[in-house]
Formats: C-alpha cells, structure tokens, sequence
C-alpha cells in the first residue's frame, strides 16, 4: 500500500514530503528531522496525546496521507484548540483520544499481543530489532497462536470493505444520474397545464364524435319527419269524405290517420332532443377550435413523461444502493468484534501452555 505523506509544522519540520512504498527506511545526518517525521506519521494513526510537538510560533501541526492505490485520504491536525480528522473527506473535530473508526481503511492498526500494543507496520525508534523479535516468547506464541483464523477475518473484512467500496461508487453513479434527471425535468416545468389540456382535449374528441353520430342521426330523423308531415298535410281533407265511405273503410282509415298522429308526435320529440344535441356538439366544437397546441409542445410532454419515469427507477436504485452499504458497514463491524473475540480466545489458550509452541522452551508467565 504505497502511501504519500506530508507533514508540516511538527518539531523541527515545517513542511516536508516523502513517499512511503513497502519497506521504506529514513536516513540523514543528525538533527535532519528523522525521528520528527517518524513520530508525525506514529502521531497521524494513534492521536499523539499534548500539543508540545507543534512547532514553535504555528497554531497547530498537519499530517497529510493519501493512499496511493486505493485513494483513500486523511489529514491529522493537532494543537492546543485543535484535535482533528479528516478522513476521504469526513471532518471528525474534537476527537478526544483515540483515532475515529474509519481511519481502519488504511490498514494501519495496532495488534494487542501480551497487554501491550505493537505496531507491524511502523518499526519502534532507535530500535534496530525486527517485529516481534525483540518480544518473549509468550509474546511471539500469542500473536501466532491463530495466525490462519486471523487471516480469514482479514480477507473477510478486505472483501466486506472492497463490497462497500463498490457499492459507494455505484450510489454515486445513480446520484449523479439523479441529478441530471432533475436538471432535465426542470427543462418541463410548467408543462403539467400541457398535458391536462391533452386529456381534455382527448375526451372531448370522444364526446365530439359521439354528438357527430347523433347529429347525422338527427339528420334522418328530420327526413322522417318532413316526410310524415307531407302525409297529415295529405290526408287534411279527409274529414269532408267520410260519410261517402262504407263504415269499416272509415273505421280503417280512422285508425290510419291516428297511427299517422301518433308518429309524427314522436318523430317531433325526437326532433326536438337532436336539435339540442345538435347545439350541444356545436358549442364542443367551438371549444375544441379554440384550443391551440403545437407538435413541439406534445413532443415536449412526452419527453417529460419519459424522463419522470427513468427518475422514479433511479430513485429507486439509489435506495437500494444506500441500504446495501448500510448493510455493508454492519458487516464489517461484526467481522471486526470477532476479530477481537479471537485475540481474547487466543489469549486464554496461551495461557494454559507450559511450553513455548514455536521453540518448546519452558514458558515464563511472569514476564
């Protein structure tokens, strides 16, 4: 994990950068800064207690890391009214002692081994001995008792926290998209008035059509009804006749002329009722003529149904993306209790030896 660092203002080091790529040793003349830049880097991963390492006249000292892989990236500052993190850009202030939690992104954690905290990575000052080394060997046999269930947890957690990467990148992907649905559905405001014209529109075309059947109806109806009133026109004088009749041909032609009455009686009601439909589907006319709606404003609503349709889907991709890391920062939580549960376990186990595991000398608890 290749790391880039920069501290200011920390003892004698008012600005300096160095890169870190594997095993990196510090060399220099006396009084280079050495041993400062060491206890900076120390200082950024366990939140070095005081502020008596602030250089002289400067409010505060600062330590930059970035990792260079992975991209993760913290800022330690510390002082007399200072005490803060950032971390991948999150402000942690007033941290207290210790470090926050997510500063185990980068790896860098100390291993309680014996009651005491040793640090793999960083190599004890003005100490030449390899990790461990310099440890008794209850020590070494409790850090190594269970070395390949600690490897396990490791990976867990390396792949819940390479899950959890992804899932971030994927929720600010549909972020993003979101945004940019939303700037396109602000291009449609105002069209809401567009697409109520439509549907009225739309209905009173139906209504429209069924008033022009009923008008070609009325048509036929007034055809009817002018024919049969040219019959009671021609049967007028029909009374001065009806006593040079038999008496069943008046009694028939009696009847004849009631059915005639009784017809053009009806055909006048419905007259009456298709001269009002017909007025009715005039004035739906007008209505309909004075709507004005060009094709650029109907291509215009369409488009904004469609885009409020892919918003709601991302809408609803973003909460799942946002649940899955929820569930993601949960796992790695319990991955990380269990890896405690296993130091302890280890612990205790160690405890019952009375020979060393790793050379089967004689163990020494005292010590």
């Amino acid at each position: 994990m290749p790391l880039k660092v920069r501290v200011r203002n920390y003892q004698s080091i008012e600005d300096a950068t160095i890169t870190i790529d594997g095993l990196t040793s510090l060399t220099g003349t006396n009084n280079a800064g050495k041993s400062a830049m060491f206890r900076a880097i120390r200082g950024a991963f366990t939140n070095t207690r005081g502020y008596d390492f602030v250089r002289l006249g400067t409010p505060h000292c600062t330590v930059d890391i970035e990792d260079l892989k992975d991209g993760h990236t913290l800022k330690w500052e510390k002082g007399a009214k200072v005490n803060r993190y950032t971390i991948n850009g999150k402000k942690f202030d007033r941290v207290g002692h210790g470090v926050p939690i997510e500063m185990a992104v980068f790896g860098v954690v100390p291993v309680a081994v014996g009651g005491t905290d040793l640090w793999p990575q960083i190599a004890p000052q003005m100490n030449g001995v390899m990790f461990l080394l310099d440890q008794p060997g209850s020590v070494i046999a409790e850090s190594v008792a269970d070395v390949e269930r600690v490897n396990q947890l490791n990976k867990a957690l390396k792949m819940s926290e390479s899950d959890r990467r992804t899932a971030r990148a994927d929720l600010k992907v549909r972020i993003a998209d979101g945004e940019k649905l939303q700037k396109r559905q602000e291009e449609f405001t105002g069209l809401d008035d567009v697409i109520t014209t439509l549907e009225n529109l739309e209905t009173r075309h139906v209504k429209a059509e069924r008033i022009g059947k009923a008008h070609v109806n009325l048509v036929k109806l007034g055809a009817r009804y002018k024919t049969a009133s040219e019959a009671v026109e021609a049967l007028a004088g029909v009374g001065d006749v009806e006593a040079l009749l038999p008496s069943e041909a008046r009694v028939a032609k009696a009847k004849a002329f009631r059915q005639g009455i009784q017809v053009t009686v009806d055909l006048a009601v419905r007259y009456e009722a298709a001269v009002q439909d017909q007025e009715v589907a005039r004035e739906a006319q007008k209505v309909a003529d004075s709507i004005v709606l060009d094709d650029a404003a109907v291509t215009k609503a369409g488009r904004f149904k469609e885009a409020l349709t892919k918003w709601r889907g991302l809408r609803d991709r973003l909460a799942d993306s946002q649940k899955l890391v929820k569930n993601l920062d949960l796992e790695i939580e319990r991955k990380e209790q269990e890896l405690v549960t296993v130091g302890e376990q280890a612990t205790e186990l160690l405890g019952s030896f009375t020979d060393c595991p790793t050379c089967d000398r004689r163990m020494d608890h005292t010590h």
